[in-house]
């Protein structure tokens, strides 16, 4: 039997704190509603301590029975319901002075009137449930007639314990028993009716709750009350005295947590007696405690090994410990539990039996952390020391609320948390807390409610060894006021929970990223007959085709086994329309989705073959350029693998963006064909018509299959021009006549726009794909029966920047001419669109004149102005109107102001957009407004580009985490393990030789593999400050120059492509390629230093790149960098992160701490300050002789022997006069911080461990998370 809980998370919340209209927690509605908030936040368990009866607030460990429920927690709104209690009978008595505490007095006194009007109605109901109560009955014949005829006598006797008894019935003579059942026989039947409607309400319940994927874990503590039922009707079982007094009580010795000790006042069990009847109270005991719980937690496990035995007259410090009953009692318990698990708490002082017979047992143990932090790392307790099959724990409910844990503790110990944590303030501790609880390598984590809601010990539980005031929180509820014919218990059920929807994502996303959530996989398994498509199609056996021919046959296979998961189930559909992905290479990629890719490259190497020879031949598709195309392409990924049905829109170009080649120390653009006539494009019968201002064109379809990890097949659709003609382009390059829209529109990605033709060309462009993706969408709606006025049910429309921006009003044409009111249609569609942005770059928020548009759309040119009036109807700031004074259409304002949902791509981001870029809006739609950080799919840039990582991973922690990439951070525990650090540090050595094998074969460049690998590839964009690099560049010459050699070289490499009418980004280009020449030329400086610029970056060639990088550059000015993704991929790899805090440079240093992280550089508040003011002055920079000695290097005799003179000139200017993004601001801070990066390179393994750190934190990245984000809160499929 498999002992162990699976893995996932819980509350702690007991039955009695659920918020009630009647002074106590309950079985009723908010019970349910609770489960509910439980599944929606992704949990898998509810602990709600013991359930027994107990009295005037008595702790729940000493109840009245082990097998009895709590009568208190009988729903009297249900009792209602069935016709036992009138409401104004129940509303006529006050419960509870306060929401937020229970009187157990006034509940004790008052509680047992009610109840005994139900159990009256009950016995007039003319037998009503009367059969259900007899079987009831007949089931827990073992221990009923005890209980309720133990509570009458009690009751009768004022309540007094049955020690006091008079002693004929204290020693359970027959004939005072049967006289008792005469005189008592009323109240031994409400006693039976009571626990009758207990179970009949719990039940249910535990049903309901199991049913939505919780299980119930219930406490049982190891020993009965004296007061009980349970002694009193099994006397011989225990160590009484002649008088039936404990001449022994259980307890705890004075230990580190109470000076005196604990004495409980439980009486010992007799051991000896119960192993003679195989245990057999036990069993029965465990048994109906596995009815009532799905998990039992067995307190103070330490019992069954050993217990402490007080004399009943003495003092915890009299006592002595004893041995338990150990396996024995472990084996009746199993014998008994069914399906039903143990938890066993064994918290308090370590005892290695009691270890042992835990481990034997199989029984997860329990880990508290609020007894970690003692400054020692070894404490076993601390969440990188927990072990998989334990139960973990902030604190339970005899430990401080973790806001007062932490307020308590000593500085000493406040300052350890913070650094063990890495909270970078006492303010954060709590949620770091959090955080490490959930990242703990135990199966199973519980946090209390009160942790959650951020309580302190004004709602603890329980002071162990106190009495009076315990047990007394509950959660409330946030009531409107009340009307005065609205009774109070209306008033509660109609509240909002103190336990909020916030709360509720915040614990979803936990689950999510820590994998503690369930996740449904779809796998499907296919017999790889690549044998069998080789000789069907070249007839041929593998060893003997070519690679050319296996990369076909391959294509073949590939496309078979991915349609087998396509599926149109699912009314509703996402649509994510892009105007660029970059989807790289598919061949390895989908082998590893569909689950083949070792099975693949297994059978190539068995016929001579190698798979990543074969992966050369595939073409590299031009569908995209940078970030936002890779982001796009991730997203699709993700999509697939979560089983959410979603496709892409695009357009299908032709050349791209263009090749990358260097003439002369110059990019040089020139065309970039990818289509062949066996591609992963398949041609579909799909086509419109498309009428423009001037002219119409035929469109047609084209699907490229994207595939999910173990998962479904979606497709990203892309839509091309029929009339398309490929020799129009110039030999040699990428220039055409850009007013020949009929056979130019498929072309290129981002055309020039440097003149009108450009423009109207974008347009042309954006109006095609959004026109056809419109269409598409209302058919695909219309076919699955939507009658377009329910449109949102069926389709979710995703606006990656504004490119598709008229995708708004060409729904609304759409929808108009099917009869629909202009009013409507922008309703149906802006509940159908969400908008995401990008950048607050000027450039990238699009804005076209409408002169434009009228000539290129004139029939969306009435819907925008139309959609333009409605806005000025309703506002006055002219900053949010559609069209400005200029007559220029902002497309993003479009989105904004007819989309439901506004997000950015990282917290810094969205925070920088609603509080200053786009915060005209943000006032009047702060709903809209979300944040959803960027992420990138592990499968391609871990699983793909780094098998051997990934490989040395699985071997650590398993697979999971190629699924849930949370599971990263089980790698924590290998920390301080210094063969896995060196194993990282060799994988990353392989890595490098790959590189620089790959770069002596494509580009004929040396590089030496011992040297530092500091890497800058993206976007060439001055914002993304490559010159700032290579003014580190010049630094480290002229320092190298002096005679200050790095201790380990340094190699730079960039790779980058600039847009062909971006002069400035091109300097930069000519300026890094001209150090390139001048440092490999230089005997004195290139043993040590290193510049190499990427020919042609792209996905393939970042695959190689990203795995051998030791510093990942991410220097962007502050505020300008919208997120990034590289900074993840290079993160997800081990490389570590020099870089402002900009973008999700910010997320990924709060995750790995500032000591695993490299900041620089002005914060993003003081950049935007700087931009308000206007008071940045470079020259003013550029005068300190420093800095004025690297720019002047850019013109120096050096230089401009190899470059080229008005180019350099050019961009020197540039940083002396203008440098809009602040190069000069942080280029001092930039290049000491840098040097401290060189010199902690130095000390191997810890810079080892830092790699580990990151490596472990990415799974927060993961586009699987990202996308999960959008579904919840935006498409909600």
């Amino acid at each position: 039997m498999n002992k162990a809980l699976e893995r996932g998370a819980g509350i702690l919340l007991s039955i009695s704190s659920l918020p009630s209209p009647y002074g106590i927690g309950t079985m009723g509605r908010d019970a349910y509603d609770f489960v509910d908030m439980l599944k929606r936040a992704g949990q898998k368990y509810w602990q709600v301590l013991p359930i027994g009866p107990t009295s005037f607030g008595d702790s729940p460990y000493q109840s009245f029975s082990a097998f009895a429920g709590n009568p208190y927690f009988i729903d009297l709104d249900t009792l209602i319901e069935e016709g036992l209690l009138k409401k104004e009978e129940v509303e006529s008595y006050k419960w509870a002075d306060s929401d937020d505490e229970i009187d157990y007095a006034r509940i004790y006194r008052q509680r047992f009137e009610v109840l005994r009007k139900a159990f009256g109605r009950a016995k007039e109901t003319d037998g009503r449930d009367y059969a259900d109560f007899m079987k009831f009955l007949d089931e827990n014949e073992q221990w009923i007639d005890d209980y309720a005829l133990y509570m009458a006598i009690k009751a009768d006797h004022n309540n007094r314990e049955w020690l006091a008894w008079e002693p004929a019935i204290k020693k359970r003579k027959p004939e005072a028993m049967a006289a008792y059942r005469e005189k008592l026989g009323e109240d031994v039947e409400f006693y039976k009716f009571l626990q009758f409607k207990f179970y009949q309400q719990w039940m249910p319940l535990k049903e309901y709750a199991n049913r939505n994927g919780i299980s119930i874990i219930g406490d049982i503590p190891i020993y009965v009350a004296l007061d009980s039922a349970d002694v009193w009707a099994n006397t011989d079982q225990f160590q009484l005295s002649g008088s039936l007094a404990p001449s022994v009580v259980a307890g705890c010795p004075p230990d580190m947590f109470s000076s005196y000790g604990q004495k409980w006042g439980n009486p010992i069990y007799d051991w000896d007696v119960m192993e003679k009847d195989d245990f057999a109270w036990w069993k029965k005991r465990i048994a109906a405690s596995a009815k009532l719980y799905d998990v039992i937690r067995i307190d103070h496990f330490i019992g069954i090994v050993r217990y402490y035995s007080i004399p009943a007259n003495g003092e915890p410090k009299d006592g002595y410990y004893r041995q338990g009953p150990g396996k024995k009692l472990i084996a009746a318990i199993d014998s008994a539990i069914g399906s039903s698990k143990v938890i066993a708490e064994d918290l308090g002082v370590v005892v290695p039996e009691v270890q042992k017979l835990v481990k034997e047992s199989g029984y997860p143990g329990m880990k508290v952390l609020e007894f970690a932090f003692d400054g020692n790392t070894a404490n076993e307790y601390l969440p990188h020391n927990h072990a998989k099959n334990y139960v973990a724990y902030i604190g339970t409910h005899d430990n401080d609320m973790l806001k007062s844990y932490i307020s308590g503790q000593s500085e000493e110990l406040q300052e350890y948390m913070m650094k063990y944590l890495m909270a970078n303030s006492l303010d954060d501790v709590a949620e770091k807390m959090i955080h490490a609880l959930y990242m703990s390598s135990a199966d199973t984590v519980i946090l209390q409610m009160q942790d959650i809601l951020g309580k302190d010990n004004s709602a603890r539980m329980n002071y162990p060894s106190t009495l009076g005031g315990n047990w007394k929180w509950r959660i409330t509820k946030q009531r409107a006021a009340a009307n005065e014919n609205e009774n109070r218990s209306d008033a509660v059920q109609g509240a909002t929970w103190e336990f909020t929807q916030k709360h509720i994502d915040k614990l979803r996303d936990l689950t999510r990223l820590y994998g503690r959530n369930r996740v449904k996989t779809y796998i499907c398994k296919e017999d790889i007959m690549l044998k069998d498509i080789c000789m069907k199609k070249y007839n041929k056996e593998i060893k003997d085709c070519t690679n050319e021919e296996i990369y076909f046959a391959l294509l073949d296979m590939t496309k078979k086994l991915a349609d087998g998961k396509v599926s149109e189930e699912g009314q509703k559909k996402v649509y994510y329309i892009s105007a660029e992905f970059l989807i790289g290479k598919l061949l390895s990629n989908n082998l590893i989705n569909l689950g083949v890719f070792d099975e693949v490259k297994q059978v190539l190497a068995e016929n001579g073959k190698s798979i990543y020879d074969i992966e050369e031949v595939e073409p590299e598709p031009s569908l995209g350029n940078g970030g936002l195309g890779r982001l796009a392409a991730c997203f699709l990924d993700s999509m697939a693998t979560l089983g959410l049905h979603g496709d892409g829109i695009g357009l299908n170009y032709h050349m791209g963006l263009f090749k990358q080649v260097f003439e002369n120390n110059y990019q040089k653009e020139t065309a970039n064909p990818w289509i062949e006539a066996d591609s992963w494009l398949e041609k579909t019968d799909v086509t419109n018509t498309i009428t423009f201002g001037n002219l119409k064109v035929q469109s047609r379809m084209y699907d490229i299959d994207v595939t999910g990890y173990e998962n479904r097949t979606n497709k990203l659709h892309l839509f091309d021009i029929e009339s398309v003609d490929e020799s129009i382009m110039e030999p040699d390059g990428i220039n055409f006549d850009k007013t020949d829209i009929a056979k130019n529109l498929t072309l290129c990605l981002y055309p020039d726009d440097s003149d009108e033709a450009g423009n109207l060309l974008r347009i042309y462009q954006q109006y095609f794909m959004v026109a056809n993706g419109a269409k598409l969408i209302l058919d695909e709606a219309k076919a699955k029966g939507s009658n377009l006025h329910d449109l949102a049910d069926y389709a979710a429309v995703q606006i990656n920047d504004t490119h598709p921006s008229m995708v708004i009003p060409e729904f609304i044409r759409l929808l108009t001419a099917e009869g629909i009111s202009f009013d409507e249609a922008t309703e149906i569609v802006t509940e159908v669109c969400a908008y995401t942005n990008h950048t607050i770059l000027a450039e990238a928020l699009e804005k076209w004149p409408l002169a434009y548009l009228e000539k290129v759309v004139p029939q969306l040119v009435p819907i925008i102005k139309k959609l333009d009036e409605k806005v000025r109807n309703r506002y006055k700031d002219e900053s949010v109107y559609i069209i400005d004074k200029d007559q220029r259409v902002h497309m993003a304002h479009i989105d904004i102001h007819y989309s439901h949902s506004v997000n950015g791509v990282a917290y810094l981001h969205t925070e920088i957009l609603k509080d200053s870029e786009l915060n005209n809006f943000y006032k009047i739609y702060p709903e809209k407004f979300n944040n959803k950080t960027n992420g990138i799919t592990f499968r391609r840039w871990l699983l793909h580009c780094n098998e051997q990582l990934a490989s040395y991973i699985t071997e650590l922690i398993g697979d999971g985490y190629k699924k849930d990439a949370e599971k990263l951070g089980d790698l924590a525990k290998f920390y301080d393990d210094d063969a896995v650090l060196g194993k990282i540090m060799d994988i990353k050595k392989q890595n490098k030789l790959v590189l620089k094998d790959y770069l002596k074969e494509t580009q004929n460049i040396d590089i030496d593999e011992n040297s530092i690998f500091d890497i800058q590839v993206k976007r060439l964009h001055e914002y993304k400050r490559q010159q700032m690099n290579a003014l580190w560049v010049i630094h480290k010459y002229f320092d190298i120059k002096a005679g200050n050699l790095p201790k380990t070289p340094v190699t730079v490499i960039f790779g980058a492509k600039a847009a062909p009418a971006y002069t400035i980004a091109k300097d930069i280009i000519h300026l890094i390629l001209c150090l390139q020449q001048l440092i490999d030329n230089d005997p004195e400086v290139s043993p040590y230093l290193k510049v190499v610029m990427i020919e042609n970056y792209n996905v393939s060639k970042a695959a190689k790149i990203i795995p051998a990088c030791d510093i990942s550059e991410q220097i962007s000015l502050a505020s300008k960098e919208a997120s990034g993704t590289g900074n993840m991929k290079f993160m997800l790899n081990g490389a570590l992160t020099l870089g402002t805090r900009d973008g999700a440079n910010v997320e990924i240093g709060e995750l790995v701490g500032e000591d695993n992280i490299y900041f620089f550089g002005e914060s993003s508040e003081a950049v935007i300050d700087h931009y308000a003011k206007a008071d940045y002055v470079s020259k003013d920079y550029y005068e300190q002789p420093e800095i004025k000695k690297l720019v002047d290097f850019i013109v120096s005799d050096e230089i401009l022997e190899i470059g080229q003179k008005e180019s350099l000139e050019r961009l020197h200017n540039e940083l002396i006069v203008k440098d809009w993004f602040m190069t000069l601001l942080d280029v001092e801070d930039y290049i000491k911080t840098k040097e401290r990066v060189l010199a902690d390179y130095e000390d191997r393994m810890t810079w080892a461990k830092k790699a580990l750190v990151n490596i472990s934190k990415a799974g927060f990245f993961s586009s699987d998370r990202t996308i999960a984000e959008y579904n919840k809160d935006i498409w909600r499929l």
